[in-house]
């Protein structure tokens, strides 16, 4: 008889399949046990263990044979299925537990979630950590290389050169054309390249031959400049040329010092680009990129080119009458992603274009379109497929126009919704987003006025699926609307019986971000921060925080990885004390502007931080001078502050 997963979990959950839990002697009792045909004894539960699912669970398939086993020989494909259900740190952790989860840990998928960033390091054979590294037996497919300094030739590059798909070269000042070219030649299967801040290599990068381009990367899928403005016209070529299935273009951040001929020049270049590529290119992000409307009308006359993703950032004046951004738009109807963040001049009658014609559209971010009214939001509601909205700081839009566009239909696709600094918005929204838009994921209200302690209990009582929550600078939120407790007015009420719900209720909680919400005190971190998966959070000018709170926050938030209390002018040692004592993936700490703290907090991050890679301590003036060279005993600390009582 086939055995269904619910038996496995319950198998395990009563202690089977322990290695070397079968010895001979119990092998021989089974057998006498089976001949005698008596019942062996019953199996004794444990009622304290901590187990993430329901009992239910294991008995709907309870006449299954029962079977000495476990996780550890559960079929790969059901446990590459559940490490789904994990984030990249626990997946890393769990596959330290035995030879089975760590092959789990080698699939594809998981191994391209994971980042493995050099930075300020030497890359060279002989000095760590690329020495460890050259030990190592697993693969890495996704590598950043940030300010590193490179010496030599390193055995690095074949020894796992064909595994790596994506590569970062960031701030890399040392780094030539013919060190790039001896690297890239040992990546036969790369897919995203992407330079950051390399201005230093296209400057010492002359002259380009175009005639002899080496190497060429024939999986190369996207191409990625970065916040550089140093690169040529020959550059592009060269690079393009390297790259002939080349589906993903991004220029993003660049240009911003540049003379106006020669941006038109480079500009042209793209476009040029973009003529050769048109029928493989697939995606194209400009964002914060220099450029003008002529641009945009050369790029929709670009024929047959087929775009599902287009990112577009616009700071100069466009004509009010046919801007080229509608024209590419009419182009190109089957985008999916559309970015259009900080384009200043996008008009109400452009945002009836996109919602008319791009019907499959499922990501729009419009954050920073200041020009937006409700008039051109409400024709959103066109769009069916709609998974990510962002509407950020559009602050003419008003509850009218965002009742029409969203909450006025059923929308059990939509995940993401980001609403920050919108003053138009009531707390009478707020009720309509909750019950209509049931599995959002994430939503960010940061500095908008909608959000009071009767704006949260509805979000605790409808989104249960929440996993992130940005509340930043929703100085009306309280005790009262975290906790449940002395509200004025009931959320539900029927008859005598008045409900209330508390923060606790978002068991899913991933990062909370209540940065400046002096309102909260001790009280809502006490009675109400109980969250299992909690891995950031954001308590920022918190100025009534104490030690009471912080204590009971890190010992009912064990997964806390990522914490923020600069301003909190009442924590002290003791509050850094039970920090490092009780939260072991403690990953980043920031401690600004805390008058209270001595040399009594360096030393429990000494002691007992065994994780911590980002300090972020300054402004603390009872600090002793010699905080930093204490601070270097940290073995996993990435930056050490240099000067802690600024």
């Amino acid at each position: 008889m086939q055995m269904s997963i619910e038996s496995w979990f319950n198998l395990h959950y009563y202690g089977f399949g322990q290695e070397g839990a079968s010895s001979s002697e119990e092998d021989e009792q089974e057998e006498d046990e089976e001949d005698d045909g008596s019942k062996g004894a019953p199996i004794e539960e444990i009622d304290d263990r901590e187990f993430p699912f329901h009992d239910d669970v294991f008995y709907i398939n309870v006449k299954a044979p029962r079977v000495r086993t476990g996780f550890d020989n559960l079929p790969m494909e059901i446990l590459i299925h559940l490490f789904r259900f994990l984030n990249t740190v626990d997946r890393n952790s769990a596959a330290l537990a035995c030879k089975r989860w760590f092959e789990a840990m080698g699939y594809r998928e998981f191994l391209g979630e994971m980042c493995y960033h050099f930075e300020e390091v030497s890359i060279c054979d002989g000095a760590p950590p690329i020495a460890l590294f050259l030990q190592s037996f697993r693969h890495f497919c996704n590598i950043k290389l940030t300010n590193v300094r490179f010496n030599g030739y390193c055995e690095f590059w074949d020894l796992f050169g064909e595994y790596i798909r994506e590569i970062t070269f960031a701030s890399c000042a040392t780094i030539t054309k013919s060190k790039l070219s001896m690297i890239l030649k040992r990546l036969p299967f790369l897919e995203s390249l992407a330079l950051e801040e390399c201005d230093e290599l296209f400057k010492s990068w002359t002259p380009v031959d175009r005639k002899r381009v080496e190497p060429v990367c024939r999986c190369l899928q996207k191409l990625a400049l970065r916040r550089s403005s140093s690169f040529t016209v020959d550059h592009l070529d060269y690079l393009i040329a390297m790259a002939p299935n080349l589906a993903s273009l991004e220029i993003s951040k660049c240009l911003k010092q540049v003379d106006a001929p020669t941006r038109v020049k480079i500009l042209t270049c793209i476009l040029a680009i973009m003529e050769r590529r048109k029928k493989k290119l697939r995606s194209v992000d400009f964002s914060y990129t220099m450029y003008d409307d002529l641009f945009l009308k050369q790029f929709a006359e670009i024929e047959n080119m087929s775009l599902s993703q287009i990112s577009l950032s616009f700071f100069e004046r466009a004509p009010i009458k046919e801007p080229g951004i509608i024209d590419i738009l009419r182009c190109h109807t089957n985008i999916v992603h559309l970015d259009l963040s900080s384009f200043l001049n996008l008009t109400d009658f452009a945002l009836i274009e996109i919602t008319g014609s791009l019907y499959r559209l499922r990501t729009l971010k419009l954050n920073g379109c200041w020009l937006l009214t409700d008039f051109g939001v409400e024709s959103i509601y066109k769009l069916d497929c709609l998974r990510v909205l962002d509407l950020s700081d559009c602050d003419k839009i008003s509850d009218r126009g965002f009742m029409k566009a969203i909450v006025d239909r059923r929308r059990d696709c939509m995940t993401e919704l980001y609403l920050s600094m919108l003053p138009g918005l009531t707390d009478s929204v707020m009720l309509k987003i909750s019950l209509t838009l049931l599995n959002l994921a994430v939503i960010d209200f940061c500095g908008s006025d909608c959000m009071n302690d009767t704006s949260v209990q509805f979000l605790f009582c409808y989104l249960k699926f929440l996993r992130v929550l940005r509340l930043n600078g929703c100085v009306k939120i309280s005790d009262a609307g975290l906790t449940g407790e002395n509200l004025p007015v009931a959320v539900i009420e029927i008859w005598d019986v008045q409900t209330t719900f508390e923060i606790a209720e978002l068991r899913s909680l991933q990062e909370l971000q209540l940065s400046g919400c002096f309102k909260v005190t001790d009280l809502a971190l006490v009675r109400s921060f109980r969250f299992r998966e909690l891995r950031h959070i954001n308590l920022a000018h918190c100025v009534q925080i104490s030690e009471e709170g912080i204590v009971a926050m890190s010992l009912h938030c064990p997964a806390l990885e990522e914490i923020d209390l600069s301003d909190c002018f009442l924590v002290n040692d003791r509050c850094v004390e039970a920090m490092t004592r009780n939260l072991l993936r403690l990953r980043l700490l920031k401690l600004v502007r805390l008058p209270l703290l001595t040399g009594a907090s360096i030393d429990s991050l000494v002691c007992h931080c065994k994780a911590l890679r980002y300090l972020h301590i300054r402004g603390c003036n009872r600090l002793p001078k010699d905080s930093p060279d204490r601070l270097r005993k940290i073995p996993t600390l990435r930056n050490v502050p240099k000067c802690c009582s600024e």
